[in-house]
């Protein structure tokens, strides 16, 4: 978790705030908004998916190993990939034949009722 320090303006800033020109009010209004959700993304921690454009899935495949499984998700668009992070059991996930769309990828697991977690992005 990262503890976040805001920027230390000079002081001249904010004593002679109604003093300051139109653009360095708006300048230091606007660092002061960005400053604020900086720290409120990292004092919260950055999370893996803060960083990529993916979704989280998990299913649990066919009972007959490399069936092709039908898997939703929530992208909103065709995904590229995928990468699993998460087996009960040692087996391989691979990319079914069937075309995926932006609802659904396909995949086959060589071992049957397999647990699956992964990310498709």
């Amino acid at each position: 978790m990262t503890a976040y320090s805001g920027p230390n303006l000079p002081a001249i800033f904010t004593e002679a705030f109604r003093g300051l020109r139109e653009f360095d009010k708006n300048l230091i209004t606007e660092l002061g908004k960005w400053d604020i959700g900086l720290k409120s993304i990292l004092d919260r921690g950055i999370s893996f998916s803060d960083n990529i454009d993916a979704v989280s899935i998990s299913f649990t495949s066919s009972g007959t190993p490399d069936a092709e499984n039908t898997v939703a998700h929530t992208l909103g668009k065709v995904p590229t990939g995928f990468l699993v992070y998460d087996l009960n059991k040692g087996a391989v996930v691979y990319r079914g034949t069937t075309s995926w769309t932006a609802t659904n990828i396909y995949l086959k697991v060589n071992t049957a009722s397999t647990a699956v977690k992964a990310w498709v992005f």
